[in-house]
């Protein structure tokens, strides 16, 4: 019985041991379970704050990269802001320091928002400060008076007025005024009131021919002066064109001086004397050893008043070589090509070929005024001649000499020319007038035909100059003279950058700071 009982009370005990157990063990669990609970609050609490750093992180990456791309996106219907392949490979392959001063405050310029303002140009300017050659300063002439004399000397400092550009490299420098930088056009309202309009940018080519020149040795088409031409100032449009094209432009008098080492060319525009003999000499001489020349001969001054009676002999002795020759007519044209023109003057439409010197233009129209007609003579085996610009079959020629000797038909009004010399080729093209390329013409009736005849003919007289950007940069043309794009200015960008990639990622930071202290007991 002893035994019984002290069996059962083991028994009782182990009972009791197993029961306590048991409930250690609930508890323990439950413990575990809350600890569980907890921990897991935590992790997500802390989840949720790595996420916010992350977040933040990623904000700036992101802002910091969009501000980096933000001065290449050109939202600008004509992409005014963006710089052409040629611009970036010339500009990247530049060996000697250039600085471009715009003379005028930075600020003040900025703040000149809209088409046609220094706004535009601040922004075009400082696409060109990131080439790593390249440096854009602004000097406010009123704080610094000095600069002009100290940068271009006493003798040049008059020329230079406020707003106006140096583009400088070494001794080397260029000048270019605020309108060199956009394209302009005079309009006549009612055939007395002037008045200038602004329709395009073309400060990408005058900038990038200005850098190219002042950083290299730059070739020269000379105009001459000797002979009773038009003053150069006439042609200001045509001589621009040939500027951008990457060649100075200097006067010459074959009277006196010889033909340059750096001479690309020589233009004649106008003359209302023929060459002397020594001139023809020397002329001849120099076509001969393989170069090229323009003759712009006029039957009528650019006045419209004076006829040219000249006999142009020497001039004629040397077209001969080319297979071409100088008539003593005035052209009419009638019907549709006949253009209403000013007293006795004859303004026309007349068609370009496509050959010779213009063989890589298409065809087209062109305006012509007061001109010669010419005669092509192709028996010589020495001589090449071609028709580039013609008149209609209902064309008539008449002779200025009041001989009644007109001829109806077809005339050639320009042509081209080749000589062959040996082993040199010479080339030379005649115009009947030089009215199609002065600015009285090109401003009634544009400039974009006479700019493609020139560009067209440089590369058929194969001139080139390493800063020949003319041909390559076209203008950039506003939207119906609006211009929608987004401007930024420094001053701008810095208050976007301190906002966007600053507060903006410090206020994130700020708040998961807080969320965290508010809930770090949970």
């Amino acid at each position: 019985m002893k035994k019984d009982r002290t069996a059962e009370k083991d028994i009782k005990k182990t009972a009791v041991k197993a029961e306590n157990t048991v409930n250690e063990t609930g508890k323990e669990k439950k413990k575990n379970g809350i600890r569980e609970v907890l921990s897991g609050k935590r992790f997500a609490k802390n989840t949720n704050m790595a996420v916010l750093v992350v977040v933040a992180v990623a904000v700036f990456v992101l802002v910091n990269i969009l501000f980096r791309l933000l001065p290449d996106i050109d939202l600008t219907t004509g992409k005014l802001f963006t710089l052409t392949d040629v611009t970036r490979r010339e500009m990247n392959a530049l060996e000697k320091d250039v600085t471009i001063y715009a003379l005028y405050d930075r600020v003040e310029g900025e703040s000149e928002t809209g088409p046609g303002k220094r706004a535009e140009l601040v922004k075009v300017l400082d696409l060109y400060d990131q080439f790593p050659r390249i440096t854009v300063k602004y000097v406010d002439l009123d704080r610094n008076p000095s600069f002009l004399k100290n940068t271009v000397g006493e003798s040049a400092a008059g020329n230079y007025a406020k707003n106006d550009y140096i583009v400088k490299c070494g001794n080397n420098l260029r000048h270019l005024t605020s309108s060199d930088l956009y394209v302009t056009e005079t309009q006549t309202y009612n055939y007395f009131y002037e008045y200038e309009i602004t329709y395009g940018l073309q400060a990408e080519t005058k900038l990038t021919s200005a850098v190219l020149k002042v950083t290299g040795d730059t070739p020269v088409i000379y105009y001459s002066t000797g002979f009773g031409e038009n003053q150069m100032s006439k042609y200001s449009k045509l001589i621009d064109y040939i500027d951008d094209s990457g060649y100075d432009v200097e006067t010459i008098d074959l009277r006196v001086s010889d033909i340059p080492e750096n001479a690309a060319s020589i233009i004649f525009c106008g003359p209302a004397e023929d060459l002397t003999d020594a001139a023809a000499d020397k002329l001849d001489r120099w076509l001969k050893k393989g170069h090229a020349a323009y003759f712009f001969m006029d039957v009528k001054n650019l006045t419209g008043d004076t006829v040219i009676y000249e006999q142009f002999t020497n001039f004629n002795a040397i077209f001969a070589n080319y297979g071409i020759s100088l008539e003593r007519t005035i052209v009419e044209e009638s019907g549709d090509y006949a253009m209403q023109g000013t007293g006795e003057d004859r303004i026309f439409k007349a068609n370009t070929s496509q050959q010779g010197s213009l063989e890589t233009l298409k065809r087209s129209e062109v305006y012509v005024a007061n001109s010669r007609s010419l005669d092509l003579d192709n028996t010589k085996s020495t001589a090449e001649a071609e028709a580039i610009i013609s008149t209609t079959k209902n064309a008539t020629s008449v002779s200025i000499d009041n001989d009644n000797n007109t001829r109806s038909g077809i005339s050639v009004v320009a042509a081209s020319g080749k000589c062959y010399q040996g082993s040199a080729t010479s080339q030379i093209i005649v115009f009947g007038s030089s009215w199609s390329f002065s600015d009285m013409l090109l401003t009634y009736y544009g400039a974009s035909v006479p700019q493609q005849i020139v560009a067209s003919s440089m590369r058929w007289m194969k001139l080139e100059s390493k800063s020949n950007v003319g041909d390559s940069i076209e203008a950039r043309k506003y939207n119906n003279g609006v211009k929608s794009a987004v401007m930024v200015t420094d001053n701008q960008m810095t208050v976007y950058v301190i906002v966007t990639m600053i507060a903006l990622p410090l206020a994130i930071l700020a708040i998961g700071l807080i969320i965290w202290l508010r809930r770090r007991h949970l």
